[in-house]
């Protein structure tokens, strides 16, 4: 299976969600002063916005990933209590397994931001560990969803909400309908007994879990170097370690099996980006049972939570997005423009060119190599075989369309590959309306008279830059010449 074909069957699957709810609260401003009492910012507030954080920013992954999540947890009947449940009731979260404890004030997390800088956090809420009988509650939820679910997770940020009881009713219900038991917490020692399937350490909690000091080397050397300890520590089937910009490690009973690799970031927010990881990787397995792909889905998706201000999360179409932008040759119009859309919203300056590409000469690399410094995307069109035949003759052309996407494919200067023609209409204009360049580049045989897609190109906002091709280099030169070579002088076959 692909990336694409994994993520498309996350909508399959349910998941439990058991943890702590955090409210993150985000109090956005501009600073332009000090205050009189104390050398401190002064923070005019102009925007209030609430997310999902703990556990609940799991549940978010999840159901923006497109998986069918519930959650069990407690808050307090305050206005951060009914603002949680808003909350979830507001994205399509069925919050009715979240109860509202008059006894408890709700977790939150407001964060004071001038602009996009965070000038202080101001935590609350009630961290004592449940009474038994909302314990009791809790279990008893637990207990009517546990078989209906293709994995629980435990998203732990030991806030009273996990206590030992609920684990051993946990255990006791997992030796009668075993599920896919994943654990997420700063104290994995104590879920030891539980033998879950999956759990997520990051580098400092992992290195504390095994007794061991941070040394002078990569994590990735470190970790891979205790991982059978690790696995003596949690007896989990799968640890996934995270390791910030170094990634993260995969290990199966003890044995490293898999290196993920992180993009550099250069201001990442990492607030929240485990669980999406988590969320990400924990989905991957359930439909693929493998270990490196999901660990490289679940990275992707933690890339894309990481670029953004705030506590977010990663939908399925982003996610899929950011594979296909991976992905050089695009079969269809839709893909293309999710494509296009995502670049177009992180800035980058796109440039189309279109042509036949019959037989890759020099010329066509050097033209290419060239119009890719113009900007940062370079998106090709090629046209059909239907569409060279009708431009060039019954004749041409010399190599299919998929020898000469693979041809062309094999270029680094080349970012995607898009067909068009099939219509019987041989310009680009409708993938042109599609890709929305900021540059449109020709060969300098062509000039804007001769371009009927030109007029499209600079209603879209863009330029038109004609670059010259090598003098004595074009695909009809060479088969003229081929064919001259093979008139004078008939090849013999060969016996």
């Amino acid at each position: 299976m692909n990336h694409s074909e994994i993520i498309n069957l996350f909508s399959q699957k349910k998941v439990l969600v058991i943890g702590d709810f955090i409210l993150d609260i985000y109090l956005k401003g501009v600073s332009t002063r000090l205050t009189p009492e104390a050398p401190v910012p002064v923070v005019d507030i102009e925007e209030r916005s609430l997310y999902g954080g703990g556990a609940a920013n799991t549940v978010c992954n999840l159901h923006t990933l497109g998986a069918n999540v519930s959650f069990v947890s407690v808050v307090g009947r305050d206005n951060e209590g009914h603002e949680a449940i808003e909350l979830l009731s507001g994205s399509g979260i069925d919050a009715v397994s979240v109860i509202q404890d008059p006894g408890r004030t709700t977790l939150s997390k407001t964060r004071v931001m001038a602009g996009s800088q965070v000038i202080t956090r101001l935590d609350r809420g009630s961290t004592e560990s449940l009474n038994d009988q909302l314990t009791s509650q809790l279990i008893n939820l637990i207990a009517e969803k546990y078989a209906a679910q293709d994995a629980i997770i435990i998203s732990d940020y030991d806030k009273g909400i996990v206590t030992q009881s609920l684990l051993e009713a946990i255990n006791q219900l997992q030796q009668k309908t075993p599920r896919f038991l994943v654990v997420d917490s700063k104290r994995l020692e104590l879920f030891k007994f539980l033998r879950a399937s999956l759990v997520k350490p990051n580098y400092e909690e992992a290195i504390k879990l095994a007794g061991v000091a941070r040394q002078y080397m990569s994590r990735v050397s470190q970790i891979k170097g205790i991982s059978n300890l690790l696995y003596e520590e949690t007896n989990a089937g799968i640890i996934a370690a995270t390791l910030d910009n170094e990634g993260s490690l995969i290990i199966e009973e003890g044995i490293a099996v898999h290196r993920c690799y992180a993009p550099p970031i250069a201001s990442p927010n990492v607030s929240g980006a485990g669980d999406t990881y988590l969320s990400a990787f924990v989905l991957s397995y359930l439909v693929s049972q493998h270990c490196g792909l999901s660990g490289d889905i679940a990275t992707a998706a933690a890339t894309l939570a990481v670029n953004r201000e705030k506590t977010s999360q990663c939908s399925a179409s982003e996610l899929k997005s950011y594979f296909d932008l991976n992905t050089k040759f695009i079969s269809s119009p839709d893909q293309l423009k999710k494509i296009c859309d995502t670049y177009h919203g992180l800035g980058k300056r796109i440039i189309f060119t279109n042509g036949c590409f019959d037989i890759l000469h020099s010329g066509h690399v050097t033209f290419l190599h060239c119009v890719k410094k113009l900007g940062d995307i370079l998106i090709a069109g090629i046209n059909t075989d239907e569409s060279i035949k009708r431009l060039k003759g019954n004749n041409r052309p010399i190599n299919s369309l998929s020898d000469r996407l693979q041809v062309l494919a094999g270029l680094s200067s080349v970012d995607h590959i898009v067909a068009f023609g099939e219509s019987g209409d041989d310009t680009p204009v409708p993938v042109i309306k599609v890709v929305r360049p900021h540059i449109f580049a020709k060969g300098g045989d062509y000039t804007k008279e001769k371009l009927p897609e030109a007029e499209l190109v600079e209603s879209l906002g863009g330029e038109i830059v004609f670059l010259p091709y090598l003098p004595d280099h074009s695909t009809t030169g060479i088969i003229n010449k081929v064919n001259y070579m093979h008139a004078s002088q008939p090849l013999k076959a060969a016996l």
